[in-house]
């Protein structure tokens, strides 16, 4: 496990996913996502991964990240959280995400469904 820290985010890398989790009050732009975006695949140099969106902190996501080309590179996102709010949130986000998008609100269920996407390709 390897964690990096950037301005918007904390990351957590795992062997086939990464768990990102937003500072307080960020604002989530579609240059913070297309930076952050940079920095994770130069981390998994070429194999497929998952992302993992821990949402225990408050910020604001603009939803035209969605339309980044690199997104669209990404196997599989899920959101996690206890917040009904941010489930809604996460609703309009599945609709702009081609992949495979899903919604926890149990980390560790997430980690475990992060590693099932890479053994469903295998």
């Amino acid at each position: 496990m390897t964690t990096k820290r950037t301005a918007h985010y904390n990351l957590i890398f795992f062997d086939s996913f990464v768990v990102a989790e937003a500072h307080e009050d960020s604002v989530i732009t579609h240059e913070v996502v297309n930076e952050t975006l940079k920095l994770i695949f130069d981390h998994f140099k070429g194999k497929e991964f998952t992302i993992i969106s821990h949402r225990k902190n408050n910020y604001s996501l603009d939803l035209n990240v969605y339309t980044l080309k690199l997104i669209k590179k990404i196997r599989g996102i899920a959101v996690v959280s206890s917040d009904s709010g941010m489930k809604e949130k996460a609703t309009l986000e599945q609709l702009v995400f081609d992949g495979s998008f899903t919604f926890f609100e149990d980390l560790e269920d997430a980690k475990r469904w992060a590693e099932s996407m890479v053994k469903i390709k295998a």
